[in-house]
């Protein structure tokens, strides 16, 4: 190989490499912006996931409330339909 060749293959490998050096660039950018968007959807994962959980602590409790306002609500009614059933007896 004369010099001008060497010179060329020398040029063209540095070239090379320059192109691969702004590849990787770009790629460790795009990985980095992927690691941070991970971050936010793990973050938002937590924020939903205890958001959840207090909805269900919050239904378990409004359930909890209702049967026991179901639950006075029937004691009250037997309770009318005794005394009417004691009244209409009388009658």
């Amino acid at each position: 190989m004369n010099s001008e060749n060497v010179q060329a293959a020398i040029k063209e490998l540095q070239d090379a490499m320059v192109v691969m050096a702004h590849m990787e660039t770009r790629q460790t950018e795009r990985l980095l912006r992927h690691e941070a968007e991970l971050e936010e959807l793990a973050q938002a994962r937590l924020v939903s996931e205890e958001k959840v959980t207090r909805l269900k602590e919050e239904s378990a409790e409004f359930q909890r409330r209702t049967k026991q306002n179901l639950a006075e609500i029937t004691d009250k009614l037997n309770g009318l339909i005794g005394f009417m059933d004691g009244y209409l007896r009388k009658q």
